[in-house]
């Protein structure tokens, strides 16, 4: 009989079982990492500072994607307006080259190599290879390429997916019969997902948290990014579900409920797509070839940087990617060792089994409910660590908080008030020499108070404080980095937290 798989000890258990563990020992007993910042990357002085929340135009929410490859003013050949005289414009934002449209042909010409082609329009060396059925990567001058289009890309996937199904149910084939030998009684395997062979070691050996962990992600009873380790964050989620839907994890026998074995496993697949580009801001450096490493990452960003954006984007695939499946951005590449270009159209990559949050859809208006008097909403917040959602007495959401200033509390009762959806930033400046042109934080994903901002106010004050509640930049180390703002939840988390609360409801501090 499998026992639960009860917060932290008995989870930390499961991965030695997994055979996780040792790995994991080695590599902080061989590996010194440096100090973590105290401060959000670029903020250094903006945390002192006082900063206001502006709303911004819905219509600059995203980056522009349909642009020319070449910026106004360039000439054939790379020569610039500058170099010939001209007057200079400003560079357009180039948007990544992803596959076409359609299937188009390439005819191999001297110098091409699989790897150039695939480059060269914008997928990947595995995809040409299955598209066009070879066994190698060997070409020859004269040689017809067949590069697959969008449709094609997601018709190889599905196959390869649908294969892999029908692989999972045929019976093996029935080897001779031996005498039976006793063997020691094990756990039964938790999930039934994709063949071993289909999953990296990191993302199987994870599997079992990462399942529980989607599936309470999906419930409302969230852990902030997904990661497949247990701790105190695990632990809060599992109990207050528990406590709100006695049972339902698991069986009388400690194995996964059918509501848990219904989502379909802890992971599934995406595939990058042209559209995600918006969302992105464009690579630089060896991300911008192709030639970026899984394991690369870009440096922080400076507060100048901060504050020329006109729009604060994810700053890689990988971001994007681990935002949009509430994913922490390490174990997203941890599990992902395959993923070498994560900045085109086509990568695929394997994500934990969540709802996605569509950032594309997040702000669709109406964004507050409407007070339904016969199922009252009321709200508290548990030792700013948990936001905690009752309609009626049933709880129905419980969320990770953080403060972005140390000191930061409440008491008693306050109030929900209105929304500001795409928050920007603004600010003087040091208050003893303020600037005359004041700073501002674009709107974006990467605002340090993220994509949407609740006002707050004090018992029945109506006017909205200098903190609210918002999302956040740094999902991953919200518990660890001060920042700009109030109190802060992952922006996956704020978008649906924020459909659940009308203007008026009363948060309750506890």
């Amino acid at each position: 009989m499998m026992p639960k798989l009860l917060p932290s000890k008995i989870a930390w258990m499961s991965c030695v079982l997994a055979g996780c563990l040792p790995s994991t020992i080695m590599a902080q007993v061989e590996t010194v990492k440096p100090a973590i910042p105290t401060i959000e990357p670029g903020l250094d002085l903006a945390v002192k500072w006082p900063w206001q929340v502006e709303t911004s135009d819905a219509a600059a929410w995203g980056l522009p994607v349909d642009v020319p490859v070449e910026a106004p003013g360039a000439k054939p050949g790379g020569q610039t307006a500058s170099e010939t005289g001209a007057k200079a414009t400003p560079a357009t934002r180039v948007a990544p080259k992803g596959p076409p449209t359609k299937m188009i042909e390439h005819v191999v010409a001297k110098g091409d190599s699989l790897t150039k082609i695939a480059h060269g329009n914008g997928v990947t060396v595995d995809q040409l290879r299955i598209f066009n059925q070879l066994k190698n990567d060997r070409i020859v001058i004269g040689q017809v390429v067949k590069v697959p289009g969008e449709s094609d890309i997601k018709a190889m996937v599905d196959a390869a997916v649908a294969a892999e199904k029908a692989a999972a149910k045929t019976p093996a084939k029935e080897k001779p019969k031996k005498a039976p030998t006793p063997v020691k009684e094990e756990a039964p395997v938790l999930i039934a997902t994709k063949p071993h062979r289909a999953l990296p070691p990191a993302a199987w050996g994870a599997a079992s948290l990462v399942l529980i962990q989607a599936f309470l992600d999906r419930q409302g009873f969230t852990i902030g990014p997904i990661d497949g380790t247990a701790g105190p964050v695990y632990d809060a989620a599992y109990k207050a579900f528990e406590k709100a839907h006695p049972g339902e994890l698991h069986t009388p026998e400690g194995q996964p409920s059918a509501a848990m074995k219904a989502i379909g496993g802890p992971y599934v697949e995406y595939v990058l797509t042209a559209a995600d580009m918006r969302w992105i801001s464009p690579p630089s450096g060896s991300a911008a070839t192709g030639k970026s490493k899984s394991k690369a990452v870009e440096p922080p960003p400076t507060f100048e940087e901060l504050t020329h954006e006109p729009f604060m984007a994810y700053r890689s695939g990988w971001e994007f990617v681990a935002e949009r499946f509430h994913a922490a951005e390490s174990f997203l590449r941890h599990i992902n060792p395959g993923v070498k270009n994560p900045n085109v159209p086509g990568a695929v990559f394997l994500v934990p089994n969540v709802i996605p949050f569509e950032i594309e859809n997040a702000l669709a208006e109406p964004l507050q409910p409407v007070a339904d008097p016969a199922a009252p909403i009321s709200a508290s917040m548990l030792g700013v660590s948990r936001l905690i959602i009752r309609r009626g007495d049933a709880v129905i959401a419980s969320m990770p908080v953080s403060t972005a200033r140390p000191g930061l509390h409440g008491r008693k009762t306050w109030k929900i008030l209105d929304v500001v959806a795409r928050p920007r930033l603004s600010s003087s400046g040091d208050p003893a020499a303020p600037m005359t042109v004041p700073y501002r934080l674009s709107a974006g994903p990467n605002n340090p108070v993220g994509i949407v901002w609740i006002n707050l106010a004090k018992g029945s004050d109506p006017k909205p404080l200098p903190y609210g509640l918002h999302g956040t930049s740094i999902p991953g180390m919200m518990t660890k980095q001060e920042s700009i703002g109030g109190f802060r939840m992952t922006n996956w988390d704020i978008a649906r937290a924020v459909r659940l609360l009308p203007a008026g409801t009363e948060l309750k501090w506890e």
